[in-house]
């Protein structure tokens, strides 16, 4: 009983300070301390889309020579230069190829084991396909990226193509071993040029030309 009698005397003694409190209305007066409002536009809490910068839009090119270059920067400037260096890798690249095309070539119908040496003379010196393959990827390897060059690209590929296996399978092994590493070496070239979708079309061309024409591939 004694609890529930101070229990109803400290609910009492608790109504009548709340009773104690004044009630007036807030100050209209202009505050002399920062407002939550102050905080918020110093800290640009309450800027509407509208008044915000709008975002930076930046183009992005991708030059010939595979490096970028964006709208007024100084790599513009390097778009209408040749890329000499991509020019002699794809060249020595070519050549290469080429030399590796003429030993498989000796080794397919010489009589007797060729000597690299004279394989190298002849494949990189005395033959002209390198210094064609210098000229026609320094004129058409910056412009690869050009509907025109794709299709010469094509054109070139399928020429090629048949005609390679045209001379494998028609003419006599003394053709076939001057023929066949520069058109071998071309025909790679122009499908590594192409577009997958171009070059996919161009293989399918020469494949469907042979299988009509009954010629072996292998």
């Amino acid at each position: 009983m004694s609890n529930r009698r101070e229990r109803r005397a400290q609910a009492r003694a608790s109504a009548a300070t709340q009773n104690d409190v004044p009630l007036q209305q807030p100050s209209r007066d202009v505050p002399t301390h920062k407002t939550l409002v102050d905080i918020a536009s110093e800290r640009q809490l309450l800027n509407t889309p509208s008044q915000s910068s709008p975002p930076s839009i930046t183009t992005t090119r991708i030059n010939p020579d595979g490096t970028l270059s964006t709208p007024g920067s100084d790599t513009d400037v390097l778009d209408t230069t040749t890329p000499y260096l991509d020019i002699a890798l794809y060249t020595a690249t070519l050549t290469m190829l080429h030399f590796t095309l003429t030993v498989l070539v000796h080794h397919q119908y010489a009589t007797m084991p060729p000597s690299l040496a004279s394989i190298l003379y002849t494949s990189t010196v005395a033959s002209p396909t390198p210094a064609l393959l210098l000229v026609l990827v320094s004129i058409l390897h910056p412009r690869s990226s050009q509907l025109l060059t794709q299709i010469l690209f094509a054109f070139l590929s399928m020429v090629a193509g048949a005609w390679l296996v045209h001379a494998s399978n028609e003419d006599p092994y003394m053709a076939v071993m001057k023929k066949a590493p520069p058109l071998g070496t071309l025909w790679v070239w122009t499908i590594v040029e192409m577009r997958w979708e171009w070059a996919v079309g161009c293989l399918g061309v020469v494949v469907s030309w042979g299988w009509w024409k009954g010629y072996s591939m292998l």
